[in-house]
């Protein structure tokens, strides 16, 4: 059952207000960091800041001090709420840290924990310090063929990792960028005021409703990190030591587990296409995400028939999300990057393209067969 108080509702608030000079005063505080430089990355619901701390006031208590510097990761409050998902969120880094993946490593505080919450604009919010992860974003980087299907070969073996990880605190875990919260997008479709756009979220949201949720129960389930998406996939330059002819870029990690659950692979699937397409604004690229994938795990047909569906699903999730919180936020413009995309544009091609001689440009699976063929 979905606890209310832990899911967003209309008009609340839950982002951290705190102000710069707060952030290096926590940092002091609780890490016995002195910040020489701070910035601000992005972020939706959470505040995310860079550190890099004055190399002549030492913290003891670090005793492997972070080359590249911190991100200090202030959380929203609602999942604030729910400890289980901040120490789920911890460990799962660690694990997947073991297992030569990638990705940010946390911090203990002074008090020798790896989060503290804190009071902050009369609200309570989980506060987290990480070891920074150098590596340029995949969203600065030209999509090669090679590095999609990398990128889908990535993904597959994140999740084949990730079967050995449970954690009780996902169990339970709802939040509205959840692929299968997309139902509850009708308390938020008032946002989307042009009335075709509607009418396409509106048919989008059915369509999930009778061709996913009742089937479920029969997709294979598992913890996911949720949102592989150009902003949280790291890649470095071939002549980082690597070497691929096809190539200039290389994936090399995955940040940002705030999204993490216990979902279905198929929707890590699903969310990582979507973004890709997106980023190039063409749904043939899908398919080489597929290529990928399917050459490390097995997706089963029933699956990738709901691909259409879960794709078209997230972009909806995204528009109508995005535009909601821009409204409540008006200086987050980080939130419009899907609707900045043309993604009104992806989903009226997904939805509405007919196959040409060229072919279907939905038809993934025959793209990514003609792909590994042709490699």
């Amino acid at each position: 059952m979905t606890d209310a108080k832990l899911l967003l509702e209309p008009g609340q608030v839950i982002r951290p207000i705190i102000d710069h000079e707060q952030v290096k005063l926590l940092a002091e505080r609780l890490y016995g960091i002195s910040v020489l430089d701070l910035t601000e990355l992005n972020g939706y619901d959470d505040k995310n800041y860079k550190l890099t701390e004055d190399p002549n006031m030492k913290n003891p208590l670090i005793t492997n001090h972070s080359p590249y510097g911190y991100v200090l990761k202030i959380m929203n409050s609602i999942d604030s709420q729910n400890v289980g998902v901040v120490e789920a969120q911890n460990e799962i880094m660690n694990f997947l840290a073991t297992r030569s993946v990638t990705c940010p490593k946390p911090v203990r505080n002074i008090f020798g924990h790896l989060h503290s919450i804190e009071d902050l604009g009369g609200k309570k919010h989980a506060v987290r310090l990480l070891e920074y992860v150098p590596g340029e974003l995949l969203k600065n980087c030209p999509l090669s063929e090679a590095l999609l299907y990398q990128l889908g070969e990535f993904v597959a073996n994140l999740d084949n990792k990730l079967q050995n990880f449970n954690h009780s605190g996902l169990v339970s875990r709802q939040h509205m960028w959840m692929l299968s919260m997309v139902p509850e997008l009708e308390k938020f479709k008032y946002v989307i005021k042009d009335s075709e756009k509607l009418d396409l979220a509106e048919e989008v949201i059915e369509e999930f409703k009778y061709a996913v949720v009742p089937r479920l129960d029969e997709l294979e389930k598992g913890v996911i990190h949720g949102d592989i998406n150009e902003m949280n996939v790291l890649v470095l330059p071939k002549d980082a030591g690597y070497v691929d002819i096809a190539s200039d870029y290389r994936i090399s990690g995955v940040i940002d587990f705030g999204d993490i659950q216990y979902s279905y692979y198929v929707f890590e699937l699903a969310i990582t296409m979507t973004y890709m397409m997106l980023m190039s604004g063409d749904p043939r690229v899908g398919g080489l995400v597929l290529a990928g994938y399917t050459v490390t795990r097995r997706l089963p047909d029933e699956e990738y028939r709901l691909l259409k569906t879960l794709i078209s699903a997230r972009l909806v999730q995204s528009l109508i999300l995005g535009a909601y919180t821009l409204e409540q936020d008006p200086k987050n413009t980080y939130v419009t990057s899907t609707e900045k995309a043309n993604g009104w544009e992806l989903l009226r091609k997904i939805r509405k393209t007919k196959p040409t001689e060229n072919g279907d440009p939905t038809d993934w699976k025959a793209i990514a067969n003609e792909f590994l063929t042709r490699s």
